[in-house]
């Protein structure tokens, strides 16, 4: 009776967003029920478009963060909206193998971290307030060979995860180990850098990946937001020095059969190279550290439907790194109760371990996240999710606190 319940309260939900936007004489909630999209096909507009190599992608993600302990309760409501065309270049002028991006994102809204006082942030779509150019790149296959070059972020390509992914909290996507302690948070999330990345696939399974990025896209030490709001401060130099990582793999899910349990497993080295404060007053020339990652799929139901488990450990040059050991692990199920196949359910912990040769305060902050995704359409999903933060910012003197959200996600 609950599930129904639930069930008849969220398509409710989407009948008053379909009817709100449907054209007279149109059978609204079906046609948002099913579409992949809610703007539809554009009088088959959209589909010509993609036949000719032009895709179109429009996104928006909302969120709603109330919070009880931590440095004060209060609720934040903040919104990130995506926009990108993807071009086959193969089709579109008879480049084969060559695909380019151009993306934008807006980011609005107030950061939950500024009642809660923590280090690892309750939120994925946290950041500074403003309309900017995303990634933009050219990508290109030689064989074995694939070359990534333009204003890129890395953590697409070295952090990404199979299983991490539903997960709200920041720090289950970037790993701390990283972004904490290199400058700005290094080439990330909505912070693209110049760069490339060189990836070789020895096997379907096996891979060994480079990327080379600007050390700094503000330009400054302190992040000064206004420096690059729009994202399209591209600037060398200024001794911030090059961002560059590093990784080898064996990703099971490319070789899978659809029947097997497939693993991906990674290491990951990270190295900043401008001059960076000790924590005992001192210079130290860059900074570096790695992460090992693993995604496993324990148990399958049918297709992508089943059990995935993940685990990751990081650390960092602890004499210059506010983080210098960081653990994350948990698990997600896709389609766990009957009738809804692509819902998921996830829980992750991360502990991250502060450095002592930084403070004595400090210890370690620990996050508890448990979240469901409920996909309502192709379309459109809602998904109500629960953090508990433990000693938030490492200080024991701060009530641990709760943090309760209601996100929400279009796709146009």
């Amino acid at each position: 009776m609950k599930t129904l319940t639930w069930n008849n309260l969220c398509r409710a939900a989407v009948a008053c967003l379909a009817i709100g936007t449907a054209q007279p004489g149109q059978a609204a909630l079906p046609a948002l029920i099913e579409s992949d999209q809610i703007s539809g096909d554009w009088g088959g507009r959209r589909t010509t478009w993609s036949d000719r190599g032009y895709d179109f992608t429009f996104e928006y993600i909302g969120e709603t963060i109330s919070n009880t302990g931590g440095t004060r309760s209060g609720t934040e409501y903040q919104g990130l909206g995506y926009g990108a065309l993807e071009i086959d270049a193969e089709k579109a002028f008879g480049w084969a193998g060559t695909k380019l991006l151009v993306g934008t994102m807006w980011i609005h809204g107030a950061s939950p971290g500024n009642n809660i006082g923590n280090e690892l942030p309750v939120s994925n779509i946290d950041a500074y307030d403003g309309l900017r150019l995303h990634e933009v790149y050219l990508e290109k296959d030689f064989g074995k060979l694939n070359l990534k070059l333009g204003s890129l972020l890395a953590d697409g390509d070295f952090v990404a995860s199979m299983y991490r992914e539903t997960l709200i909290n920041d720090s289950f996507g970037q790993n701390v180990a990283w972004s904490a302690n290199a400058l700005n948070g290094g080439p990330a999330f909505f912070a693209a850098g110049i760069g490339v990345r060189l990836r070789y696939d020895f096997t379907d399974a096996y891979y060994a990946q480079v990327g080379v990025y600007d050390g700094d896209m503000f330009d400054d030490a302190d992040g000064d937001p206004t420096i690059n709001q729009h994202g399209l401060h591209f600037e060398l130099g200024n001794g911030q020095g090059w961002a560059s990582m590093y990784q080898i793999g064996y990703n099971g899910f490319n070789v899978s059969d659809g029947a097997d349990l497939p693993g991906w497993y990674r290491v990951t080295l990270w190295h900043h190279s401008t001059e960076y404060d000790k924590n005992d007053g001192s210079k130290g020339n860059g900074n570096m550290g790695v992460f090992v990652s693993a995604d496993k799929l324990v148990y399958r139901e049918e297709g992508d439907q089943g059990l995935g488990l993940f685990g990751r450990v990081g650390m960092a040059e602890r004499d210059r790194s506010r983080f210098h050991l960081t653990v994350d692990a948990g698990f997600s199920y896709t389609g766990l109760f009957e009738g809804r196949d692509e819902d998921i359910l996830a829980l992750g912990l991360i502990w991250g371990k502060h450095s002592k040769d930084i403070t004595t305060i400090k210890s370690h902050e620990t996050v508890v996240e448990f979240t469901y995704q409920y996909q309502l359409s192709p379309s459109v999903f809602l998904q109500p999710d629960i953090q508990w933060i433990n000693r938030p910012s490492g200080d024991s003197s701060v009530e641990d606190a709760w943090a309760f959200g209601l996100r929400f996600g279009l796709t146009f």
